[in-house]
């Protein structure tokens, strides 16, 4: 009898096995319903935001305002999801600057805001990346983000309106030209380019970026130890310090709207859409069924990894109100936050000495 069941086990492994996805069915579900979706969902997002800028702009009123800030919201969700794959278009058609540089150079933009120059959308495109984007439109909706998250509506002026028109029309000129170069197109300078998306899920011998399946896989994988190591010692290690006195509220990302353990989380989620295939309502295999084929408990490891450091991100939140940048302030924030470090820390080492040998094995 245990040699029956032993051989039945065998059996549904090895029936397990056959059905379990290739390389190039993960690939394909990743690009297509992971990566375009996700920008796709950008560029939906960001023409949501430019119109309710224009709204607010049209009508300044406490509920065209909420509208606005409500659509920034929704819009860095998809964009700080995308960080796990920052990789081709938006990196080779310097997109990612123009949608998101930070720290915001809020004295020459407070200087801008105080000239009488026309503060049209070309006149935007012409100054630095650091003085348009995600922060720009932020600082202009929710206010310096010291004491709070809100603005009145009495503290806007025409020429703010004005600048968040410019930008936020930018922003989604960029998003939309991000979500175009993966779809249709990836070179500008070459109209028969096709989109990226296109490259990506098609490695071999000919082609220039990926001549194989490992290719690809080892991208997805560097793309998720990179964003895993970006927000454990650069988005939070940086203006965290070595300890309360040198904290750095300037170095905070997205502090005007206290946004920034969303953006962080959204970042790990990004890792999870990756490992797992499962973006929105869009569920497939992903780097995870690649593991699975070696090691399936390691597979079940780094998922519950993944899921914990966005919880233990989340936990950062101070009790009593605020975000990332007030809780770096206090002694029990900081050691939430360390704890979040370290357990980023720890999946960058099980994604580099674990899942990154298994495109191998």
């Amino acid at each position: 009898m245990k040699a029956l069941k032993m051989m039945a086990a065998a059996i549904a492994f090895v029936g397990a096995m056959a059905q379990a996805a290739t390389n190039q069915e993960i690939i394909n579900h990743v690009s297509y319903n992971v990566i375009l979706a996700t920008y796709n969902d950008l560029a939906a997002q960001t023409a949501n935001l430019k119109t309710a800028v224009d709204a607010l702009a049209a009508n300044p009123n406490d509920a065209t305002l909420k509208a606005a800030q409500d659509a920034w919201r929704a819009a860095r969700i998809p964009w700080e999801s995308s960080e796990s794959f920052l990789f081709g278009p938006v990196d080779a058609l310097g997109i990612d600057p123009m949608l998101d540089t930070w720290p915001l150079n809020k004295l020459d933009l407070d200087n801008v805001l105080r000239s009488n120059r026309p503060l049209t959308t070309d006149f935007v495109r012409a100054l630095g990346t650091n003085l348009q984007g995600f922060h720009t439109i932020e600082y202009l909706l929710f206010g310096d983000g010291t004491s709070s998250n809100s603005k009145a509506v009495s503290a806007f002026n025409s020429k703010q309106f004005e600048y968040l028109r410019a930008t936020s029309t930018l922003l989604a000129e960029h998003a939309a030209a991000l979500a175009y170069a993966w779809s249709t197109n990836h070179d500008p300078e070459n109209p028969s380019a096709p989109g990226y998306v296109k490259v990506i899920s098609n490695p071999g011998f000919n082609n220039s970026f990926y001549t194989s399946d490992r290719a690809v896989m080892e991208e997805f994988v560097q793309g998720m130890m990179g964003i895993v190591d970006e927000v454990a010692n650069g988005k939070m290690s940086d203006p965290m310090g070595a300890n309360i006195g040198s904290a750095n509220m300037a170095l905070v990302e997205s502090p005007f709207a206290w946004n920034s353990l969303n953006d962080f989380t959204n970042n790990i989620r990004s890792v999870y859409s990756i490992y797992t295939g499962h973006y929105r309502q869009n569920k497939g295999p992903g780097v995870k069924a690649l593991v699975e084929r070696v090691n399936p408990a390691l597979a079940a490891r780094v998922e519950q990894d993944i899921l914990n450091c966005m919880q233990l991100i989340q936990a950062i939140r101070p009790a009593n109100g605020g975000d990332f940048g007030q809780a770096i302030f206090t002694p029990d924030g900081r050691a939430r936050t360390q704890q979040a470090i370290d357990a980023l820390n720890a999946l960058h080492g099980v994604l580099e000495s674990e899942v990154l040998p298994t495109l191998d094995m």
